[in-house]
């Protein structure tokens, strides 16, 4: 039967305990209580689920100790009095996940994560071949970006956009970089707006720091890391599209609605930040995408499409 949540996480606040318990040798329960936030009752309810747990059952197997009001005393803590050995299993999924964190920019202190490897490293010697050093890449942008967020400067960025196939430069006020979908984004906020811009790393050609103090507002470096790009409060558009086509869910936020039926056409829904920026992909996507809703918009779609052809006959 499997352990439910309530009592792992009981499990988990008594063995916490052993450390706080052997940093803190005179604590009372009631000074343990005050120091961990629980109740006097909850602490002296968790140290009797300590001394019945153990790496068995028999003699010499539970975790010994003496608990009344007065104090504790740890009489044998089944080893949990030192760092845990990793076995060369675990040492190298540790340092798999590491190095994946040296490629990932600007969400994780480098320093301490390249520190963090090659300790590792040294440690599972002689376990394997070590084949997967990373090579330094070329700073790029992201350098500037992260002394610009921890400075708290403004930057001026050379930026291409992909949806209106545009190059420019503009300044913003940095708040925060995050990772999607195997690419990193920069929010930042421009001048007098009051809604932040992701300006994806890869297509941000150029970056300087500007001698201005950033105007991102407070909190604003906060993420969801579920709707990092707030698409749950956004407007959204009813679309069709062709069922051929529905490859385009796997680069967009679009839900498609495939059990509809069988035609050419498949509803769907995305969300979108802008009017222009909706019209602007539809647009893109030729013949692949019909607008549905907003009906306004759609019309607009139509009328554009009509006058580049118009300019083209």
């Amino acid at each position: 039967m499997k352990d439910s949540p309530a009592k792992l996480e009981g499990l988990v606040r008594s063995l916490n305990l052993i450390p706080y318990l052997h940093s803190h040798r005179t604590a009372t329960p009631m000074e343990i209580a005050r120091d961990l936030g629980y109740s006097h009752t909850e602490v002296m309810r968790d140290l009797t689920r300590l001394s019945m747990s153990g790496v068995g059952s028999g003699p010499g197997e539970l975790i010994d100790l003496v608990a009344d009001w007065t104090g504790i005393t740890v009489i044998d803590d089944q080893g949990l009095n030192k760092p845990l050995r990793l076995t060369p299993t675990e040492a190298n999924a540790l340092l798999l996940t590491l190095e994946s964190l040296e490629t990932m920019p600007g969400l994780v202190d480098q320093a301490a994560v390249v520190s963090a490897a090659a300790k590792l490293r040294t440690a599972v010697t002689g376990h394997g071949v070590d084949d997967s050093t990373p090579q330094e890449a070329p700073a790029g942008p992201i350098t500037v970006l992260t002394d610009a967020i921890g400075r708290s400067l403004q930057l001026e960025l050379t930026y291409y956009s992909a949806s209106s196939g545009r190059t420019s430069t503009r300044t913003v006020s940095p708040a925060a970089l995050f990772h999607r979908d195997g690419e990193t984004y920069l929010r930042a906020y421009e001048a007098g707006a009051t809604e932040p811009k992701n300006f994806r790393l890869d297509r941000i050609r150029h970056a300087a720091l500007v001698s201005a103090p950033s105007e991102a507002p407070a909190g604003a470096g906060a993420i969801d890391s579920s709707d990092p790009f707030g698409f749950a409060d956004r407007s959204r558009a009813a679309l069709e599209i062709r069922r051929e086509a529905t490859w385009l869910a796997d680069y967009w936020e679009i839900e498609l609605d495939l059990d509809a039926g069988p035609g050419e056409w498949v509803p769907a829904s995305m969300p979108y930040g802008s009017d222009d920026w909706l019209v602007r992909f539809c647009l893109s996507q030729g013949d692949r995408v019909r607008l549905v809703e907003p009906a306004e918009l759609a019309r607009n779609v139509v009328a554009r499409a009509q006058s580049a052809l118009d300019a083209l006959s």
